[in-house]
């Protein structure tokens, strides 16, 4: 049965196969192919939105909950010194779903050669997940083009002129430009909770309402969870997946992680592994707006009559409708000295803004492009303190990263001018607005990178900590680079290869 709640009768008298912490897109995938296997499986979950908020499920309309603390986590990023020397807001979704029911849900898993360089070398082959994750459209995962108008098409062909590849190149997710493809049917968010709720073997699984507040040790193992509630969960073996913030504060508040961090935080170091809360990436995003005369946006598309009509088109199960959309529609890849990626977004908007207010729109006829270096080389941390967290996303660090962003930054005017527009005056030098202007993408991992040893890792390519058989991390801050221009489907790629290592099948 589903424990939708922590009542200690549920929990007491039971011990489970395996025990999930952490129900986002990553989570609810191992639990879906280890329920199908036959184990017992306890998938504990902080937030209590189950997902089907109507605002989860109209792609657009995510933008007005991404600051409620029903639906995320937020936070506040230590002062970016390369970037402005102020703080960026940093999000994650909570509840079934996690981040997946909170993003833009564009659905990109990333090209194998990708993979290959990054993974190549631990030995870890993902051609068999790839191929389930990359051109599916069945029922099970939609994966379609989104909402695209005659702006995106203006885009999309002054993309291509510029450089890019043909939209019929057979690389096109790597190269290429073309509208955003989504996770949607009959025009609602259709992603890993509907996947999980059709295809799971719902009797194996336990979901159980309540933040981990650290893992308990027999000795040298683990043996289960201790929950907020002061309830416990016991299982033979503990999977972290709470994302790229939650799973290294989960292991460092259990005592894994960097020795001397851990004391001075006034936490019992149990296991030294100093990488745990290192090596964080995010995709660090920039946009430029521009006037676009005759062209209604999302600045005018979500006001009045225009807004009635939006959601009288969505209801009658429209193709031609914003609502449909992330509030971008179409991108491209550009490899230059290093790469891009630049896409059409249909709003322009202070960034700052969003995670307290959601999305606001402004009302100029107006878009922007905006565009991140695909592969950043700048890192930053997550570390535990007395005080709480402390997250570094480390934006602009790496002075490489600069350097692709002017590049991005001067192609896009050259696409805004082959559109036929002009970029919005922004009484800045390159640089200031580069590094004044960066976001965090929530694109975040890294911050339990796998890789071949203790030191500079903290799983190895089996998903085990460093040192402890009975403990797994499996979500996005496994990562050890980027993979793909988005973060949803390379943690579910994450979830199936942990799956088919561990032999459950597909």
């Amino acid at each position: 049965m589903i424990g939708w709640s922590t009542k200690g009768w549920i929990l007491s008298d039971r011990k489970f196969d395996i025990c999930i912490v952490g129900a986002g897109a990553s989570g609810l995938e191992i639990a879906r192919l280890a329920s199908r296997a036959g184990l017992r499986v306890a998938l504990v979950e902080q937030g209590a939105s189950n997902g089907r908020h109507i605002f989860q499920r109209v792609p657009l309309m995510v933008g007005k909950i991404i600051g409620n603390p029903k639906f995320v986590n937020a936070w506040q990023s230590v002062p970016q010194m390369a970037a402005g020397e102020t703080t960026r807001p940093v999000l994650a979704g909570r509840g079934l779903g996690g981040s997946s029911r909170t993003n833009g849900n564009v659905a990109y898993a990333g090209h194998a050669d990708r993979y290959a360089a990054v993974f190549g070398q631990l030995g870890l082959d993902f051609t068999d997940v790839l191929s389930g994750l990359s051109q599916s459209s069945g029922d099970d995962m939609p994966r379609v083009p989104t909402w695209a108008d005659e702006l995106s098409h203006k885009f999309i062909k002054a993309a291509v002129t510029k450089g890019a590849r043909s939209v019929d190149d057979p690389d096109l997710e790597l190269y290429g430009a073309a509208p955003l493809h989504v996770s949607t049917k009959r025009g609602l968010r259709y992603n890993h909770l509907e996947g999980f709720r059709a295809n799971a073997a719902q009797a194996k699984i336990s979901i159980i309402r309540a933040p981990a507040r650290h893992l308990i040790w027999d000795a040298n193992s683990i043996t289960g969870v201790m929950l907020a509630t002061g309830e416990t969960v016991r299982a033979d073996h503990v999977v972290a997946s709470a994302g790229a913030i939650g799973s290294p504060e989960l292991l460092m508040r259990s005592g894994i992680g960097d020795a001397t961090m851990l004391n001075e935080a006034g936490i019992d170091p149990r296991h030294d592994v100093p990488a745990v809360g290192l090596h964080l990436k995010d995709h660090a995003n920039l946009r430029i707006p521009f006037s676009c005369p005759a062209h209604d946006t999302l600045n005018q598309k979500t006001r009045g009559l225009a807004a009635l009509k939006e959601g009288m088109k969505f209801l009658l199960g429209s193709d031609d409708t914003v609502l449909r959309g992330p509030g971008a529609s179409a991108g491209v890849n550009v490899n230059a000295t290093e790469d891009y990626r630049i896409q059409l977004v249909h709003f322009t908007q202070d960034r700052s803004k969003v995670a307290s207010d959601g999305i606001v729109f402004e009302r100029e006829q107006g878009a922007s492009l905006g565009m991140y270096a695909l592969w950043p080389h700048s890192e930053g941390s997550v570390r535990l303190t007395s005080q709480g967290l402390d997250i570094d996303p480390g934006f602009l660090s790496d002075a490489r990263d600069v350097d692709t962003t002017r590049t991005a930054l001067d192609h896009a005017r050259k696409l805004i001018a082959q559109m036929g527009f002009a970029p919005r005056d922004l009484d800045q030098t390159d640089e200031e607005f580069i590094r004044n202007g960066v976001y965090s993408g929530y694109h975040l991992i890294g911050s339990n990178r796998m890789g071949g040893d203790a030191q500079t890792s903290v799983v190895g390519p089996n998903f085990a900590v460093h040192g402890m058989n009975e403990l797994s991390v499996c979500d996005a801050s496994v990562l050890p680079d980027h993979v793909s221009s988005h973060s949803y489907l390379p943690s579910v790629a994450m979830a199936r290869m942990f799956a088919a290592q561990q032999g459950w099948g597909a």
